[in-house]
């Protein structure tokens, strides 16, 4: 019985897990599994926000070849990491449907299962943390500062286009 109790709240939780980004890197999960529903998860919405004001914005920045380069190698290696953990909890999910159709359930085995699912993303929910300290620590204090006033700007931009309607 209390195997199948936590097996309905890690499938359930699956389903909040399983909520699609808006905007760039839809249909990507959140690893970290605190997704709201159509709300991206909380690490790699701030990346994907970030990495995509930088590029479109790299000159008023004054990003160098190299940056773009390397903003571009980071955004890549999350976007393959989320392929990987995608494929890694349908696994798990068919693993644990498999184990409540059998007559005779194996708890130990299944504590086993549920266990290396949650430290999976949370080693997912760390690797992609670094990934947003590198893609930060990759600009100058100049750089910051032009962006934290160029987003200021659009940010004033918005309101003002939002009081005019």
């Amino acid at each position: 019985m209390l195997l199948l109790v936590l097996a309905m709240i890690v499938l359930m939780s699956s389903t909040v897990f399983a909520n699609s980004w808006s905007g760039e890197g839809k249909g990507k999960e959140c690893p970290v599994g605190v997704a709201k529903e159509h709300s991206q998860c909380p690490i790699m919405e701030k990346f994907m926000k970030k990495t995509r004001f930088l590029l479109e914005n790299k000159s008023e920045i004054g990003l160098s070849d190299e940056q773009v380069k390397t903003i571009k190698g980071l955004k890549l290696q999350i976007e393959k990491s989320e392929v990987q953990q995608r494929a890694d909890r349908e696994t798990f999910i068919l693993d644990l449907k498999s184990e409540l159709a059998e007559d005779k359930i194996d708890v130990e085995g299944a504590n086993k299962l549920i266990d290396g699912n949650f430290d999976a993303a949370a080693t997912a929910a760390k690797a992609n943390f670094s990934t947003y300290a590198k893609l930060k620590g990759l600009l100058t204090s100049d750089q910051v500062t032009k962006m934290k006033a160029l987003h200021e700007q659009m940010e004033k931009k918005k309101k003002e286009e939002g009081k005019e309607k």
